[in-house]
Parts: structure tokens; sequence; C-alpha cells
């Protein structure tokens, strides 16, 4: 019986073991550097229905810096418009010459960012889809990966002011024929008509039950083992003990995030000539505005954990609207506002909105891994060079002249907004281990994960996509990792 090392346990890594473990008779044993920080183990903390301890279980994940981050010592942030979001610590540092990523940020923790994240699941559109994968495959896979995150696309479909939105924003751009609509979201609609959302829980499901299933927390993958090329094991260290030991598998699935699983590579000596290149995120233009009276339904103020009662997209659309736009409605203000601001408790609530644009890849848009100067957990620490072209300023610019409408037909935007968030912010990184139809030098893996000229190791996460891309990348990554784990099913079944 073949063993699988998967590291990491977000919802990518979830997706290997799911499918090995439905498909081969393959054993499964994932790693994981942070701790579980909630129950069912990966559970996104928004179902965490009472604030406090779901604030608990975000700084849980934020830890100390030797639970296997590598980036700045002592990376836990609070949240902020500058900063990481809760649940986040940010990661790197600029290289040398470089505006760098300020807030580049990860989560290490059981459920990775599956514990975390927005859960917005729209589907890549036009130029952001991968090229080189056959359409109506490339179909099949993401409707395998809605169906394993719960995608639906009807969430807050009985909220009011969600109505609302669509109807005034949408007027606002019919002349334009910019479509808006209901944003799809990972989660289960539960009879209250609150949602329950998705989380690296939901993706294993009934694997996480199986005896051939091992997940050890506060685990840290060291270095990848290799016989001759192939890559038959690695180094792991219990981070409670500091004891290392030597794992042995057949295949070994690194999906530690887009910054970590190509420092891990690194670290073990694989070092393609793409690795760490083309690092993508989506520039971000974001605003709060306060909703004039009138314009949409009073809101509900009862006390929740979740303060989002409404989410609408305005999606991409290469030639009117190439951008990612989402609209979330609060009755309390998603960012801090003065003491003396005219906006505070404004009584019909508020709309955060997000304009995502494209980053085009370039090679020189990269991570570095400075050996001279290790990180606390002995791995070269991450440097980023980084910067944002003439073309991504344009398109910024226009992005904001479509925020603005959107803001004037709800109401007025609140003091010091708009703004431009700093790069990283959109924790979307891309591009960093990117899949490609050939092994020119220009990319990590093939189309299946598999690392060029290193068997044995497959690598899985948003770090494959390799797009100028605005919409969220994880439905995107899971359909990459649905279709790089049906084919190591077939490899390690007996």
């Amino acid at each position: 019986m073949t063993t699988v090392l998967i590291v990491g346990s977000g919802p990518n890594g979830a997706a290997y073991a799911r499918t090995l473990l439905d498909r081969s008779d393959a054993t499964v044993l994932m790693v994981e550097a942070g701790p579980v920080i909630d129950s069912p183990p990966g559970m996104n903390v928004r179902n965490i229905p009472d604030p406090a301890a779901q604030e608990a279980a975000r700084r849980a994940s934020q830890g100390r810096s030797a639970s296997g981050v590598a980036g700045i010592p002592g990376g836990v942030v609070v949240e902020g418009t500058v900063t990481a979001r809760q649940g986040t610590h940010l990661i790197g540092q600029a290289a040398e010459g470089s505006p760098g990523m300020p807030a580049a940020a990860v989560a290490t923790c059981v459920g990775g960012q599956g514990a975390h994240w927005t859960c917005a699941t729209p589907r890549p559109q036009g130029s952001e889809r991968i090229p080189f994968l056959d359409p109506a495959e490339w179909e099949a896979h993401v409707a395998d990966a809605e169906r394993l995150l719960h995608v639906t696309k009807t969430a807050f479909g009985g909220a009011p002011q969600a109505e609302a939105i669509l109807d005034v924003v949408g007027a606002e751009f019919a002349a334009d024929g910019i479509a808006v609509r209901p944003l799809p979201v990972a989660a289960d609609p539960r009879p209250d008509g609150t949602l329950r959302w998705s989380g690296t829980d939901v993706v294993l499901g009934p694997v996480a039950g199986d005896p051939r299933f091992t997940l050890l927390p506060e685990t840290l993958c060291v270095r990848l083992l290799r016989d001759g090329d192939r890559v038959v094991g690695a180094v792991l260290r219990d981070l409670r003990t500091g004891g290392e030991r030597e794992v042995r598998a057949g295949a070994v699935v690194v999906a530690a995030d887009a910054i970590r699983t190509p420092q891990l590579l690194w670290a073990s000596g694989i070092r393609p000539a793409a690795l760490g290149r083309y690092l993508t995120e989506h520039p971000l233009v974001f605003g709060v505005v306060a909703v004039r009276e009138g314009v949409l339904p009073p809101p509900d103020r009862a006390e929740s954990a979740d303060p989002i009662r409404a989410v609408v997209s305005i999606g991409y659309d290469q030639e009117r609207h190439p951008f990612h736009a989402q609209l979330m409605y609060s009755p309390a203000c998603p960012a801090p506002l003065p003491a003396d601001s005219r906006f505070r408790d404004n009584p019909a609530g508020y709309v955060g909105m997000g304009w995502g644009v494209r980053k085009w890849p370039r090679a020189g848009d990269r991570l570095l891994f400075d050996e001279a100067r290790p990180d606390e957990n002995g791995l070269p620490s991450v440097r980023i060079a980084y910067e944002l072209t003439d073309r991504e300023e344009a398109e910024l610019d226009r992005a904001r002249k479509f925020q603005a409408r959107a803001a004037a037909a709800l109401g007025e935007f609140v003091d010091g907004m708009p703004v431009t968030m700093p790069a990283g912010s959109s924790l979307h990184y891309m591009g960093t281990v990117r899949t490609g139809p050939a092994d020119d030098g220009t990319s990590v893996c093939d189309t299946y994960g598999k690392v060029w000229g290193v068997p044995g190791l497959i690598v899985a996460g948003n770090g494959l996509i390799p797009t100028a891309n605005s919409c969220n990348p994880t439905l995107t990554s899971v359909a990459l990792s649905l279709r790089g784990a049906a084919s190591l099913a077939l490899e390690v079944h007996a």
C-alpha cells in the first residue's frame, strides 16, 4: 500500500487527500505546521457563533513564529488596511531595490487559508482561463470543484439588501452591458437563512475519519528527501518537541501555499528556472460607502459573529469590465472610523467594495531565498521582488472610475476612502510554481502538478495559476488539484 505525504492542510491539500482516499487504496499522511484552532479541524472560523471564540481562533492561527512561519520573526499582526487580515501573519521582506509586497501574509493552522477565507468562488472568464487546457475538460474540473466546495449561487437570496443592491447597482451599469449578479460562495444555506461557510473540513468530508488518513498538526516539513532525481519522502520536525524524523512516501504533494511551497523546494535543492518567479496577485482598490437612507432596506442589527448580510459581484468582462468587483453589505462599518466621523453609526449601514485588477506575469516579479540569513526555522528566508508597471496602474485608474459610479449610486465614501491597497493585501498569490504545457523554463510543473524532472513530487495551490487573473483563485486552484489528484490516484492505486 502506497503512502502519499501531503504538506499543507488547506483546501488544495485536502482536495488531494479526498480524491486519493476515494479513488485508491493509498494511505495519506498530511502534515501542517500550525495548530488545530477549531472543531472540526479545518472548519471556517466564521462558523464559530461566539465573537470572542471566533477572535481567539483567528489569533491562534497567527500564533508564534515558531509554528512554521517562513517570514519575519514575530509575525503576529492586527487586522488593518495596511497589514494582514486577522488569522494571517506577515511573511517575507522586500528584496533589495524593490518595494516588495509589504502586506504579503499567510495562515498557519489546520485548514490554512480555508479556515479564514471569504469563500468567494467566481469562475475564471476569458483570458483568466488557462489557455492550454481543453475547455470541456476544464469545465468538468471546475464543476467538480464547485461540488467539493459546496458552492452556491443563491447565497443571501432572501436578504432584502442583496436584492436592492442588485437593482441599484445593476441599473447603474445596465447601459454598459455589465452584469451585476449574486456572488457565488462556498457555503451551505441553513434553514434560518444564515450560511455555514465551507472550510477544509467540508473538502475532506467523510475521509477525515478514514483509518488510512492521518493528520499531524504542528509538524513542519523542513526538507524533501531524494534518491537520485526522485523524491522519496521528507524530513519532518515536531514543533512541540523540536524532534526530527524521516518519513518515506511513494509520492509527496506540497500544498504549503504560493510562498512556502517554493521555499521548501528551494531548501531541498529542487530549483527549476521558474521557481518563485511570475509572482502575481490582484492589485486592489478598496472603499467603504456609507449608504444613503432610503436606498436600501434598513439593516437587521442583531448581534452576529459574521456581520456580512449580502454579497454582490460585478464580474469579469474582458472588453467592458476587465476586473472582478465584490460589494459586501454590513450594518457595521468594516473599517475603523475616527471618533468624530460623521459616518459613524450610519443608520442605513455600509457597503465595502473592492475592485481587483489583473497583474500580468513577469519573470522579474519573484520570490528570492536567502540562505545566508535563514528564518527562525532554519529555512532560507523569503525576499520579494515585485512592482506594478504602467499597465497595471492604468488598470487601477480605470477600475476607480467604475468603483466611483457604484459608490455614488449607493451613498458616499467614508473618511479616507477609497484606497489602493498595499501589495499583498489580496492574499491571492499566484504563479510561483506555475503550470505549463512544456518544460521550457517558464513553468515549474506540468498540467497535473508534477514537477518537471523530479518524479514523485507534485505541487498544488494558487501558485500553479499562470494567467493574469482578477477573480478569487481558490476555485481555479482546487480544480487543478482535482485534475492532478485524479492522475496521481491512478498511479498509486495497487
